[in-house]
């Protein structure tokens, strides 16, 4: 009987902390679900209901512009440190034990250093160079920490790798570059796209760094939403988060769906 009655409380406890650890994931989204459909022009003052957040969010042109922006740098700094993350990966597979953990550790260090110092190094940085500050250093900025994202997590499908692959292609006739094209890159293609979403995200989301090396006119999403909070954030941008929310779920759902296609029937 007693036993019985610790695996009900058992159970309810963890149902309990399930249900604290959800509400405080999700009740924040809820909210800014319910304030998208807010009247007011002020996001964070209810007086009614309506659907002119959603039907004016197509007139804020800045907003997309501030979005297009985001898209686009996550785009680029994604493709370049997802490339360089992999050649790195590759290449340190050749290196000796003790130079390849140096290595590792050094590519891997932007990792546990704190968004501050890496913001302000960076602007030192390219203020010392006299370059123009603007889209072209905001991505250099986001490969800084995205290089090293994407060699942690292609290290790992490396050395995982078969190495009589690649010369079962050369003795086959193929030339280096078209057994990394045609054998080893769809192996790794994976995890190629995970660590580019990976980094992607990552950059979509930064704004110390950004707002630390961005030049005039260069605002990406966070920034934009950041200059608003001066007024409270307005219907509008709560209608846009609702709407990338639904769009990051649905992905999410399509990715889960396809890869439980893709496994093996027992």
């Amino acid at each position: 009987m007693r036993y019985q009655i610790e695996q009900l409380a058992s159970r309810w406890f963890g149902l309990a902390a399930l249900c604290l650890a959800l509400a405080g994931m999700y009740l924040p989204v809820l909210m800014v679900f319910v304030y998208s459909f807010n009247a007011s022009r002020i996001g964070t003052v209810w007086t009614g209901f309506s659907w002119g957040g959603y039907r004016d969010l197509f007139e804020q042109t800045e907003l997309w512009r501030a979005l297009m922006a985001s898209c686009s740098i996550a785009a680029a700094a994604g493709s370049l440190s997802v490339m360089l993350g992999t050649l790195a990966a590759l290449g340190l597979r050749h290196w000796r034990p003790r130079l390849r953990v140096m290595a590792q550790s050094v590519l891997a260090l932007p990792l546990v250093t704190p968004d501050v110092i890496t913001a302000v190094a960076l602007a030192l940085f390219f203020s010392a160079l006299r370059l123009p500050q603007g889209w072209g250093t905001v991505i250099a900025a986001h490969c800084v920490f995205g290089i090293s994202y994407a060699f942690v997590v292609m290290l790992s499908a490396v050395e995982d790798l078969d190495e009589t692959l690649l010369a079962a292609a050369l003795d086959c006739g193929a030339t280096p570059w078209q057994a990394y094209r045609r054998v080893i890159l769809p192996i790794l293609s994976p995890s190629i796209v995970v660590a580019w979403l990976f980094v992607f995200a990552l950059s979509f989301d930064d704004f110390l760094i950004t707002f630390m090396t961005k030049g005039p006119g260069a605002d990406t999403l966070p920034i934009k939403i950041y200059s608003q909070m001066r007024f409270g954030i307005q219907p509008q941008t709560n209608a846009l988060f609702v709407i990338l929310f639904l769009a990051t779920l649905g992905g999410a759902l399509l990715a889960s769906r396809l890869a439980r296609r893709s496994e093996p029937v027992v």
